[in-house]
């Protein structure tokens, strides 16, 4: 038979165990159930939500489209959720309030949608209802930049160029080109001054600069019309018929 001591050492070392566990007397803790799972999204609810919002805001009726929307955005659509972001950046439809818009562009980002990522890119950018936050516009801006967004293309340009290095230019070079392909005339500009003046790491060449500067112009682009008409008179008659063709080339996608 075990003695009083051991009984009583025994005891004292389950009432430890027991202490730890949030189970003895007096602790007063217990075991939470787990949260029930969250309802999983129904597309087919959020595609029949979207179009009858998407009806209503036709109509001008943006404060009768915006619970469908909501409905869409909660079931996972992210074009939904980009609009009711906007309708909350803006004040249409419901009151404004820019941390719900923030909250609802970054679920549409974080869902893929390109014009969630550039969009809220720019509010990091330039620290419209955020803080501002350049590595995270920058990561923003690629991710809709590799779905082929072109302005999200000519920001990350921007954003390599002013690094003023041969690394940075042709980074910017890669992406000004792939924006300018999509006829972005801003990207044609500055392809045109990538190319008309020194540039560490790029080859000078008037007459692509001239055929970039043309089609920006044409894009509506008033700095690249100024800009081809001053680098026109360097130009002789052979090498302007030669940017002429460039351009026509550029403006059908083939910026090679």
């Amino acid at each position: 038979m075990r003695s009083i001591r051991s009984i009583t050492r025994s005891a004292t070392l389950l009432l430890a165990v027991l202490a730890l566990a949030g189970c003895a007397a007096g602790v007063g803790s217990r075991i939470e159930p787990p949260p029930p799972p969250a309802p999983k999204a129904d597309p087919v609810a959020a595609r029949m939500a979207f179009r009858e919002g998407m009806s209503l805001a036709r109509e001008g009726r943006m404060a009768a489209a915006a619970p469908h929307y909501r409905e869409a955005a909660e079931n996972g659509h992210v074009e939904a959720q980009f609009v009711l972001a906007t309708m909350y950046r803006t004040g249409r439809g419901m009151p404004q309030d820019m941390d719900q818009a923030v909250q609802w562009y970054g679920r549409s980002a974080e869902g893929g949608y390109p014009m969630a990522q550039f969009t809220l890119g720019n509010m990091y950018l330039n620290g419209d209802g955020v803080p501002r936050n350049l590595p995270a516009a920058i990561r923003l801006f690629e991710q809709a930049a590799a779905q082929g967004h072109p302005q999200a293309q000519y920001n990350l340009g921007v954003h390599h160029y002013a690094a003023g290095t041969a690394a940075g230019y042709r980074a910017a070079e890669k992406w000004f080109l792939a924006a300018a392909g999509q006829g972005e005339p801003s990207s044609q500009y500055a392809l045109g001054r990538l190319y008309s003046t020194p540039h560490d790491g790029i080859r000078l060449d008037r007459v692509r600069a001239y055929a970039w500067y043309s089609l920006a112009a044409a894009n509506g682009n008033k700095d690249a019309a100024a800009a081809a008409a001053e680098l026109e008179t360097g130009l002789g008659v052979a090498e302007r018929a030669s940017a002429r063709a460039m351009a026509r080339r550029f403006a059908a996608g083939d910026t090679r």
